[in-house]
């Protein structure tokens, strides 16, 4: 055979970055949603904690309306991308279990006040 003749070699690696492959859906939408819940869960749990123990309360508002807007955001995305049966049921669970982790982040963050 001649270099002509031989097959291409496949692509074992894939050359997009880790987000571009998640907002893609190429790890499905469970995974995508929930990564992106904890990303900025995590965040708000950081800078969250840090405005509450230097006292900065405007900051901290800010943050925990952000972190509900994201929370907002990423169940309107839940909602265009589910195709499948029972919507209602699915976004009614998927929204209280946020509710509660973001409370419970929230005070979590709040311990810092002595």
């Amino acid at each position: 055979m001649t270099e002509v003749d031989q097959p291409p070699e496949p692509r074992s690696v894939d050359d997009r970055s880790f987000i571009q492959r998640l907002i893609a859906g190429e790890f499905g939408l469970a995974i995508t949603y929930w990564a992106l819940f904890f990303l900025g869960g995590s965040l708000y749990f950081i800078f969250g904690s840090r405005a509450v123990d230097a006292e900065l309360w405007v900051s901290y508002f800010i943050m925990v309306t952000a972190q509900l807007s994201y929370t907002g955001l990423l169940l309107t995305g839940i909602r265009s991308a589910y195709k499948g049966p029972q919507l209602w049921k699915v976004m009614s669970r998927t929204s209280s279990i946020f509710m509660i982790t973001n409370i419970l982040v929230g005070i979590s963050t709040l311990g810092f006040i002595y």
